[in-house]
């Protein structure tokens, strides 16, 4: 699977102005915010299924019996990336960022090495929160929606060859009348 969390946080570094300092992955229990009041905090929300399996049959590499077989599931990823500050005209600069790029071909062109899709990025939305000195602090939370192929292979049993024999059953195996008929 694609570190979709390691793509965003690149796509954040190498795109936003001014770049962020600071960006962790999650709201995770036991993770320390980081020692400034200015951080984005990147959680993957979703990673839902879409459509069926895509098959592709193979013939193993190596003198291996059977062939392989790969099965790919096309995914839905949803990004929340909570933009957290105490400058509210800052963080939601950053976060009209985030939205104009995630809608635009420039999105496209960066994830596309990563293996991902980028689809579209919703509106931001404020959730002010309090922080561990029970201070309001601004965030703005954009969800940032891609996509990618996941894959597994397996080697499956398969007839190297097939020897067919075609017989006419009438003329080798006749019908007899039944008794008593």
């Amino acid at each position: 699977m694609t570190d979709v969390l390691g793509a965003v946080y690149d796509f954040l570094q190498a795109r936003l102005s001014p770049s962020p300092r600071h960006i962790v992955r999650g709201w995770e229990n036991r993770a320390a915010l980081p020692d400034s009041d200015d951080f984005i905090v990147l959680t993957l929300i979703g990673a839902a299924r879409r459509g069926t399996n895509v098959r592709e049959w193979k013939l193993p590499p190596h003198a291996a019996p059977g062939l392989d077989l790969s099965i790919s599931m096309l995914t839905l990823y949803d990004v929340q990336v909570d933009f957290c500050g105490t400058d509210e005209q800052a963080v939601a600069g950053l976060a009209s960022q985030l939205v104009i790029l995630g809608r635009d071909a420039v999105a496209v062109d960066f994830f596309r090495p990563y293996g991902l899709s980028a689809l579209h990025a919703d509106d931001p939305r404020a959730l002010p929160f309090t922080n561990d000195q029970n201070q309001w602090q601004t965030r703005s939370s954009v969800t940032l929606h891609l996509a990618g192929w996941n894959d597994a292979s397996v080697n499956v049993d398969a007839f190297e060859d097939v020897h067919i024999t075609l017989e006419n059953v009438d003329v080798h195996h006749p019908v007899t009348p039944e008794k008593g008929a």
